[in-house]
């Protein structure tokens, strides 16, 4: 069994990586996702995300396709200690200016998630996104109601900047609540081009690393692989949507130096990305967007790398964790 990582205060003991869920049921069927899910828990895994919207983007596809997959491969497979993570509250996909962080949506899409995994109470649920309009006691109290009901054990935020996660740490502490646990944020090694991204959408920043650090919450990067970037850069075989996202003169610097130090290490670029995400400064589990079993792996072997201290330290500003305060 790989190694688990200790969340502190959740009893929660996570593989280091966790599987994205979001073409499980869209772009992937029902054996692709089982095959999926299957590598994935003969690696060790025991962690996976996914949201009570995806892929509902897609056409033809029945909606919380992601949810429903997953539940499915929960009963037919029955993993013991299998942690599945889903989002909750995001704006409707025609209407992305409606939020849907009051009390009655976030029950409804607990509700709707609890019976699409097929679980008596969902072990994480993260807010999708935030509405600063709304006051974080108000946010942190629905989420403490729904923790009550024990339909949800713990909550976390995603897409929230770091000014409002400090807030929420001051609001359960002045009120003896549990508070965020996890906090998922764009961070990879690669930056994205600004204008590529939702508004709405929030990367890891000096901040929002800070914050980590003095909470100890756990952080679950997506976007971790930057869509196969670098190693896309490597081999010539760049997509057009990778490209939108990711390519610019900064990255295909970075690359240069990543691709230069794969290549000591005799592993691929995306590889090495995830081996510089171990022994950070708070802990620190990034989501991985495989589609195949051999992709898993891949990732697996990246994640197990043990890099040299200076070659790490090589990467550290790229990530942001140069600005630490002390």
């Amino acid at each position: 069994m790989t190694d688990r990582i200790q969340v502190a205060g959740t009893g929660l003991a996570l593989s280091p990586l966790c599987l994205g869920g979001n073409r499980l049921g869209g772009d992937l069927d029902r054996d692709a996702s089982f095959a999926l899910l299957d590598a994935f828990a003969a690696a060790g895994g025991n962690f996976i995300d996914t949201a009570h919207v995806y892929a509902d983007w897609l056409p033809g596809v029945e909606r919380s396709c992601s949810e429903r997959m997953i539940g499915r491969w929960l009963a037919d497979r029955r993993p013991e200690g299998m942690v599945v993570a889903t989002k909750i509250g995001h704006p409707p996909l025609g209407t992305p200016g409606v939020t849907r962080l009051d009390p009655r949506s976030l029950r409804q899409d607990v509700e709707e998630a609890l019976e699409n995994l097929g679980l008596a109470c969902l072990p994480l649920v993260y807010l999708h996104r935030d509405d600063d309009a709304r006051p974080v006691e108000d946010i942190l109290g629905a989420l403490e109601e729904l923790v009550a009901g024990s339909m949800v054990a713990r909550y976390a935020a995603s897409n929230w900047s770091a000014k409002r996660l400090a807030t929420s740490s001051e609001t359960a502490r002045a009120n003896g609540w549990q508070g965020f646990v996890a906090n998922q944020a764009e961070w990879s090694l690669a930056r994205r081009t600004p204008g590529s991204a939702a508004a709405d959408l929030h990367a890891m920043d000096p901040a929002m690393i800070d914050w980590h650090r003095r909470s100890g919450a756990l952080a679950t990067p997506y976007s971790a692989q930057a869509k196969g970037y670098f190693d896309k850069l490597r081999a010539g075989t760049m997509d057009a949507a990778t490209a939108n996202a990711y390519d610019n003169q900064a990255n295909r610097e970075r690359g240069a130096r990543l691709i230069e130090l794969s290549r000591r290490y005799d592993a691929a670029p995306t590889e090495i990305m995830l081996a510089l995400f171990r022994d950070m400064p708070f802990p620190v589990i990034p989501v991985v967007g495989c589609r195949t079993p051999a992709q898993v792996a891949s990732s697996f072997r990246g994640q197990a790398l043990d890099l040299a201290p200076e070659d790490r330290a090589a990467f550290a500003a790229d990530l942001g964790l140069d600005l630490l305060s002390p």
